[in-house]
């Protein structure tokens, strides 16, 4: 099943990612808004610049099962923006060739997976912010860890069945590929950010 060999090929980069994006801090309530807002910006830029463009990218019969409109997480990300006075136009360009998958969907789907994965630790990575006295009564700006609320497992179990069923043997490599280059894309900006 890819779901698998995406989980265990992306391995490493998904651990640089988290060494980049204050997982310790975030775990043992320490985190500062500075580094919150920074985070944020991460998030901000990749889905601004990857979110439309994927979701266009898949056929449409696939779009449709995946309900891509439901999985948008922008607005939430802008109203998080809003929230602690970030403007987007001030955001700094990208400097690394930002990575785009083909128009395939076991393509767009890898580079799903990292964004859709992000999601998942969501709900925990909330309950740690809320729980930091940094954050108190902050929760207005936390929209984009908590987008899925209720149905975070449930849209991830459909995620994850849909790729299984969808990426066939001959296209796992494309899609880890895909996964991993999408993994440096976070990876570049957060070290570009630091």
């Amino acid at each position: 099943m890819i779901a698998n060999l995406l989980r265990t090929e992306t391995a490493a980069s998904h651990k640089e990612l988290e060494s980049l994006m204050y997982v310790n801090e975030i775990i043992n309530n320490s985190l500062s808004v500075e580094q919150y807002k920074k985070l944020l910006t991460i998030n901000y830029i990749i889905h601004q610049k990857l979110e439309n463009k994927l979701a266009n990218m898949l056929d449409a019969d696939l779009a449709s099962e995946l309900d891509m409109k439901s999985r948008l997480k922008l607005s939430a990300l802008e109203k998080d923006l809003a929230y602690w006075n970030i403007d987007s136009l001030t955001l700094p360009g990208l400097n690394f060739d930002l990575f785009i998958p083909e128009k395939n969907n076991a393509e767009v789907l890898g580079a799903l997976y990292v964004l859709e994965g992000a999601t998942l630790g969501g709900n925990m990575i909330k309950r740690h912010i809320l729980a930091n006295p940094n954050f108190k009564d902050d929760e207005g700006g936390l929209n984009y860890y908590g987008v899925y609320g209720e149905e975070l497992s449930a849209k991830w179990k459909s995620f994850v069945s849909i790729l299984n069923e969808t990426v066939s043997e001959a296209d796992y490599e494309r899609c880890i590929a895909s996964a991993n280059h999408t993994f440096n894309n976070l990876i570049n900006l957060s070290k570009q950010l630091n």
